[in-house]
């Protein structure tokens, strides 16, 4: 790479150097010109800014430089020696590594069970909830390999889309507001709006319907997420729209709580699906979405059915 000011065959070249402490010696060993070997070190030099030879000495030492730049150097060959050696030999069957980001609203349903069909494609894996909406520059430039997530800008002509399921928006009351019969606006002139935070696309979504409805609900208590928001709704704090997932895995019992459909007309929806880098990983990408399909049919639904049986008709799995 130009940018680092060497390649692999100039930390030979320096090691070996140092080694022997004689560019003769060091070129004979390698193969090259004595010339060639001192050009070579002076351009890393350079190109480092950085004297990491003694050369005032007989046989040439290390600077303090040079001799941490000749022990990471050791490292790196080694480590592209141990790279060179599981390309040219292992078969491959399995994924060498796989980093997973998926949104917080799934992962008490999802992350055990995709645990398990994640073993069996990888070596090793990591699963984190820190989802942000940088995820599809993240999948692109390789920082992450799958995002399960609710952002729509994840779109991209690169980038494979697998839905997993869409779900509407509802409004959350404190549970003494049972029974009642209230507009949006007389909720917002009784209660506070919890809001989530804006970086999330629930936050924004939320948002942007309170503003097309014209509702006036000044901003004053604003959390980061769905459990905090729903703790201060169960306290009587206020009210809050949210969607039937990050309601049922809060952990907030549903007695404490009033649930309301959003106006007739007036639904807004979150979609969850899968993304990909196209054309890699196999059929393990389809087979998470499949597997997460499943797994809200079987986990979440009769729950739903149960406790909100109004709403689960407007529920679509895949």
């Amino acid at each position: 790479m130009k940018e680092l000011g060497f390649d692999l065959k100039t930390l030979e070249v320096f090691i070996v150097t140092a080694q022997t402490g004689n560019m003769t010696m060091a070129a004979k060993q390698l193969g090259l010109t004595q010339s060639s070997v001192s050009q070579t070190l002076a351009n890393l030099e350079r190109n480092l800014d950085a004297q990491l030879l003694d050369r005032s000495v007989r046989p040439a030492g290390l600077t303090i430089a040079g001799r941490y730049f000749y022990e990471q150097s050791i490292n790196l060959i080694k480590k592209a020696k141990d790279v060179r050696q599981v390309v040219t030999q292992d078969k491959f069957e399995k994924i060498h590594s796989l980093r997973v980001a998926m949104v917080g609203s799934l992962a008490n349903h999802l992350s055990t069970p995709l645990v398990k069909l994640i073993r069996h494609h990888s070596e090793s894996w990591t699963i984190s909830t820190d989802i942000s909406h940088l995820e599809r520059e993240s999948l692109i430039q390789r920082n992450v390999d799958i995002v399960i997530s609710d952002d729509s800008s994840a779109h991209h002509e690169y980038l494979s889309r697998f839905p997993i399921v869409k779900e509407p928006f509802l409004i959350v009351l404190p549970k003494n507001y049972e029974g009642r019969d209230l507009t949006l606006e007389q909720i917002s002139k009784e209660l506070d709006l919890v809001r989530y935070d804006d970086d999330s696309f629930i936050g924004q979504t939320v948002e942007n319907y309170i503003e097309r409805c014209r509702i006036d609900a000044p901003t004053k208590v604003k959390l980061d997420n769905t459990q905090s928001v729903l703790s201060c709704v169960a306290a009587g704090l206020g009210w809050t729209i949210t969607t039937p997932l990050c309601l049922l895995q809060s952990g907030i019992p549903r007695e404490e709580l009033t649930c309301l459909a959003l106006p007739s007309g007036e639904q807004i929806f979150r979609e969850l699906s899968l993304y990909s880098r196209q054309n890699e990983l196999d059929n393990l990408p389809l087979c998470m979405s499949q597997n997460s399909q499943q797994i809200i049919r079987d986990k979440f639904m009769p729950k739903l059915e149960r406790e909100l049986p109004w709403l689960s008709d407007h529920v679509q799995i895949g």
